[in-house]
């Protein structure tokens, strides 16, 4: 019965093993800040974000069909309560169609409410203590310094819509990484990170801890992975295929500024 109760307790946000400098709370904020999305071309996550008092969300560009131009009206699909809803979306791109990140605003607000558990388990707060970890008020945006070498986390729906249900809510996949650096590709800079990318992690966030205001903040969004060619061969034949390099290939949070300010007339109202 103890080892159950431990458990328990462990699981309640949920939560995995982070460094001590993130508490559950800051953990628990940015996964319900976190979303699984469907474009209207492909499926992955997306997340939350707030400029001026309004809710935003930003993706991956290629979740959507590549005909689509900024302020278009594009049905999409978010699973929010774990129910998967559809709504109409302006959606708007970067002025660089190269740059993998949109951003897009809804007809209504969205706020993820916990539901109360079965009774039978035990919890170390009242179901309104957790219901503040969760105000909607999106993953901050606040400059933050980072350095090749640096701990982040990325959260994400992968392979499937995996995801963790709790509380009423399906909390994203939590995984690690490090900054391995940036590199300038088509005159766009890229986040390079050190850590397994899988499908469905698109438009995700990466996220690393601000010491200075004490919460996590957004320093990149999850495009993809560059591939390795591996070569197979037999005595009878020869084979090449793309395997994951393991080095993850992520846009940082400058782009979406770049979104606000060629579209600040139409975002801002």
């Amino acid at each position: 019965m103890k080892t159950f109760l431990i458990s328990i307790l462990f699981f309640i946000v949920p939560i995995y093993s982070f460094s001590q400098k993130e508490t559950p709370k800051d953990i628990a904020e940015a996964m319900s800040n976190t979303f699984n999305f469907y474009g209207d071309k492909l499926e992955g996550t997306c997340f939350m974000l707030m400029k001026n008092e309004k809710q935003y969300f930003v993706t991956a560009a290629h979740l959507f069909k590549a005909s689509h131009k900024s302020g278009d009206l594009v049905s999409i699909q978010i699973r929010v309560q774990n129910v998967l809803q559809p709504f109409n979306a302006k959606v708007y791109f970067n002025a660089n169609r190269k740059v993998d990140i949109a951003v897009f605003t809804l007809p209504e607000k969205i706020i993820q409410h916990i539901t109360k558990p079965d009774e039978k388990y035990k919890y170390p707060m009242d179901m309104e203590e957790y219901q503040k970890w969760f105000p909607g008020n999106g993953i901050p945006t606040d400059r933050l310094f980072t350095t090749s070498g640096l701990d982040v986390y990325f959260f994400g729906f992968p392979l499937g819509n995996m995801g963790t249900e709790f509380l009423g809510i399906r909390f994203p996949l939590v995984k690690k990484a490090i900054i391995s650096g940036w590199v300038i590709h088509n005159g766009i800079q890229l986040l390079l990170l050190d850590g397994h990318n899988n499908l469905g992690f698109s438009g995700g966030p990466v996220v690393a801890y601000d010491t200075a205001n004490k919460r996590l903040c957004l320093v990149g969004i999850v495009s993809g992975y560059l591939p390795e060619q591996i070569n197979l061969k037999s005595k009878k034949a020869s084979l090449s295929i793309n395997a994951n390099s393991g080095i993850m290939v992520c846009y940082g949070p400058n782009y979406i500024e770049e979104i606000f300010s060629t579209n600040k007339d139409i975002l801002s109202k």
